[in-house]
Parts: C-alpha cells; structure tokens; sequence
C-alpha cells in the first residue's frame, strides 16, 4: 500500500483508494468511512494504492476591500480601522457629553452645535439624535419643530432618522406633551373643518354646474367642427375624379366652414378645461389658505399620535436593552 498525503494546517482529509478489481473509492477522512478504509488498510492488502490529500479550508472574507490582499496587511488594515472606529466612538462621547452639559444649562444653541457634530460620527447615533431633538425643541417647550421636520414627508423617515429607541424615549418622557398637543389640534381642527367643508360645498355646487354647461357646448361644437372636416376630406379627395372641377368649390366651403367651426370649438375647449381644472381645484384643499392650514393640523396631529402609539418589538426591546447593558 502506497500513501500520500498533502498537509495543511487548516486542511480536511480526502482519501482516494484503488482496489485491487480496479476501481477507485473515495473517502472523506472526517466521515466513518474513513475508518473502515483504515481497518482495510491495517489487513496490509497489497493489491491497492491509495493516495489521501487535504484540501485547505478558505474562510470566506466578509470584507470586500481586504479580498485578495496579504493576510499580515489585512490584519494590519483591520487593527486601522479598529483604532479609527474608536477614535471615533470617543469624539462621538465627547460631543455628546459636551452636549449634554449646554442642554442642562438651558444654552440651547451651543447644544445643538455639539450634537450636530456627533451626528456626524455614527450611523446610529441614539444619545446625540435624543440631545439634538430635546435642543431643537428647548426640552419639548415647543414640539412642534420636531414634527414639523417630519409632517410632510413621513412616519417611516422618522423612524428611520431617530431610531426607534430614541422615538421610544421621546414617548416615555414626553408623551403627556404629545396628548396635550393632539387636544390642541383637534380643538382648532374642528371648527376649522367645518368652515372648510362649507365654503367648499357651495363652491362645488355653483362649479358642479359651470363644468355641466361647459361639458354641453364643448360636445355641441365639436360635433360641426368635425362634420365640417370630414365633409373636407372627403370632397377633397374627389377633386381630381371629373374633369370639370365639380368637387372644388365644395371642398373650399368644407374647408372654410371647418375654420369657422373649430374656432368656435377652440373657445368651448377653453372654458371646458377652465371649469374641469376649477373644479378639481376646490376639491384639493392645498388650493385654499383654510384648506391647507387644515392639511397641516392633520398631519401634525398624525405624527403626534404615531408617536403615541409607537411600539418597539419585544425582540428589538431586549437589543436594546443588552446593547445597553454591554455598553455600560
């Protein structure tokens, strides 16, 4: 029996063994395969070859920038790397801590230069997004700026920015602030609701019937309009059939009568789309100053009570919590 072997540190064994009968068995050295062909060794067969190899095991790197670098420059890139993250991580304590300080002294200003320089240093940055928020609104005295920010463009792009333990936070410790504000805004959006609905609905009724007349002489004239050019074309192409010119001068009175005709046309279309956009206008409550102040109550009131509702998972509460305890 013959026996060869390729060492790797980090190899696995891989054992191919020809029979006496020709054939060629494959072993995997770590299976119980790999016993029996050892067995079958022991017996000293000596009409069998058996060559074994071990493959090195590649760790797949996780890194795309450090693939296919030396291993030692690799390492020396991640030891960099590390050293800059906790540079990093220091600054961003620092600022927060400085923060920290200005918004305890009421200096609002200076709190949020500080916070905006640690939102800079880290992409989940809980504490400085929670000191840059409570800054902004001078503790919530006015929680409007916040919502505000977010009013149009979201409940997900608030989550998204804060993080949903600093939103978690904010309903802990402002929530009462956020009920106090929801009350506010329905008291000023119902009366406000009302006289909206009511201008709007006689608007529409007196507009509902400019667009009704306006849809009857836009069908009215088009319908000559396009009588006259098909009558047109339609002497216009007989005009070389006879000899005498028969269909020349019905074509130029066709012709003529279409022009006519399509200005008249020209005019209705015109007050035709006038009443249609009109009508949509008033529909759209952004078109009026009530109406958007309206939207906007709405929209306040609706990050509000996100706000209130917001729950975290259980799962993600634990994370939290964890993250929490491992950084202390």
């Amino acid at each position: 029996m013959e026996e060869r072997i390729i060492d790797d540190e980090y190899g696995r064994g891989v054992r191919l063994r020809k029979t006496k009968d020709g054939y060629v068995d494959v072993t995997d050295e770590l299976s119980e395969d790999a016993e029996r062909a050892e067995d079958i060794a022991a017996e000293g067969t000596q009409d069998t070859e058996e060559i074994s190899f071990e493959f090195p095991d590649f760790v797949e790197e996780e890194d795309e920038d450090l693939i296919g670098i030396d291993p030692a420059e690799a390492e020396r890139i991640r030891q960099e790397r590390a050293a800059e993250a906790a540079k990093r991580r220091e600054e961003y304590e620092r600022y927060c801590k400085e923060g920290d300080e200005f918004l305890a002294l009421g200096s609002f200003k200076a709190a949020i230069l500080k916070y905006e320089k640690a939102l800079k240093l880290d992409d989940m940055p809980k504490e400085a997004a929670y000191g840059y928020w409570r800054a902004r609104t001078e503790n919530f005295k006015e929680p409007d700026v916040l919502v505000e920010e977010y009013a149009d463009i979201g409940e997900e792009n608030l989550e998204f920015d804060l993080g949903y333990e600093t939103i978690e936070a904010f309903k802990q410790e402002y929530g009462e602030v956020f009920k106090r504000r929801v009350k506010e805004l329905t008291e000023e959006e119902t009366p406000l609701k009302e006289e909206v609905e009511e201008k709007q609905g006689k608007r529409r009724t007196y507009l509902k019937e400019r667009f009704k007349t306006a849809c009857i002489y836009f069908g009215v004239s088009a319908v000559p309009m396009l009588v006259a050019l098909i009558m047109a074309v339609i002497f216009g192409l007989k005009i070389t059939s006879t000899p005498d010119n028969t269909f020349v001068l019905p074509t130029i009175l066709s012709g003529a009568a279409w022009v006519v005709f399509f200005i008249v046309f020209a005019v209705f279309t015109n007050k035709f789309l006038n009443a249609l956009r009109m009508y949509r206008a008033n529909e759209d409550l952004s078109s009026t100053e009530t109406g958007a102040k309206l939207l906007q109550i709405r929209s306040y009131k609706a990050i509000y009570e996100y706000l209130l509702s917001y729950s975290i998972a259980e799962e993600e509460r634990d994370a939290a919590e964890k993250e929490t305890a491992e950084n202390e």
